[in-house]
């Protein structure tokens, strides 16, 4: 994966690449009170900054939410 790729996100559609980002590990309902207590200290991961095509939005996501499998990068489709 890189910049200018284009994944499919979950099931909100096509989202460009921007950049790989840290983003915080998920969270579980029992370990919810050390991530408030501080965040700054929480685990991350890296995953992507993505802009949604089909709204504009532009997100940090995990890795693991991007499909696998190439819809377009810059040079065609795949």
């Amino acid at each position: 994966m890189k910049p200018g790729d284009i994944k499919d996100w979950l099931d909100q559609g096509p989202a460009l690449l921007l950049k790989e980002c840290q983003i915080p590990r998920p969270c579980t309902e029992e370990n919810l009170g050390d991530f408030l207590a501080d965040t700054e200290l929480w685990p991350s991961d890296i995953g992507w900054k993505i802009k949604l095509l089909l709204t504009g939005e532009t997100l940090d996501v995990h890795i693991d939410t991007l499909d696998d499998g190439f819809i377009y990068k810059p040079e065609g489709i795949h």
